[in-house]
């Protein structure tokens, strides 16, 4: 099989616009234009409710998205199984910079979590979990520094907004993955360097706003 395979189809399957149709199709708008513009299924949730004040119909959007995307990681191992780690980059890569709509997709989360899956079930809920852990740790260390100042933030606040944890449980969740799977930790180390690289906007602007609040 030609190295060419992988890398072109893996990347044109990345490039598939999940969310931007399902919102469209939902609500006639463009993902892009509302939340954190982001091609995403938590961008999907947050437009799909603000356009249909409907949770259910968002909640609906959000898991056709979240599974399409994470079906995309699934599909390109299952096509190349012997060019994991081309596959897993270029799925990514479609899927967070799509050449037909100027390199501006998502963050590559959902289809990371479609690689994990493919290789073994349970390690994504060990994933999952770090992310989870280090998301709320992250969010103390806030809460704390600003001095108990209101209130601890909700489930889902922390689920959406805490970028920093979020990333930091991504890190470590690599040595889980290395210690029970070494087969999948090259791919899942090459997805990872993806995803940390898409959020670096977000995660700049929620450093500033920690590092220099009263």
């Amino acid at each position: 099989m030609s190295i060419i395979n992988p890398i072109v189809i893996s990347y044109l399957i990345g490039c598939f616009p999940t969310a931007l149709i399902i919102v469209y199709l939902f609500t006639g708008q463009d993902v892009r234009s509302g939340g954190s513009g982001n091609m995403g299924a938590l961008n999907t949730l947050r437009t799909v409710k603000k356009e249909k004040r409907s949770i259910l119909l968002a909640a609906v959007a959000f898991l056709i998205v979240a599974l399409t995307d994470i079906f995309k990681g699934i599909l390109v191992l299952n096509l190349f199984p012997d060019s994991p780690v081309l596959a897993t980059f270029f799925v990514i890569l479609g899927h967070n910079y799509p050449v037909f709509l100027k390199f501006y997709g998502g963050r590559g989360a959902a289809t990371l979590m479609g690689i994990i899956f493919y290789y073994q079930p349970i390690m994504l809920i060990v994933w999952l979990l770090t992310l989870v852990i280090f998301m709320y740790l992250t969010e103390f260390v806030f809460f704390i520094k600003k001095k108990f100042k209101g209130r601890f933030p909700s489930f889902s606040h922390i689920i959406s907004d805490q970028i920093l944890g979020r990333l930091i449980g991504e890190i470590f969740a690599l040595v889980p993955i290395f210690l029970i799977n070494p087969t999948m930790f090259l791919p899942v180390l090459v997805g990872t360097i993806l995803v940390l690289i898409r959020h670096h906007g977000r995660l700049q602007k929620q450093l500033k706003a920690v590092l220099f609040s009263k």
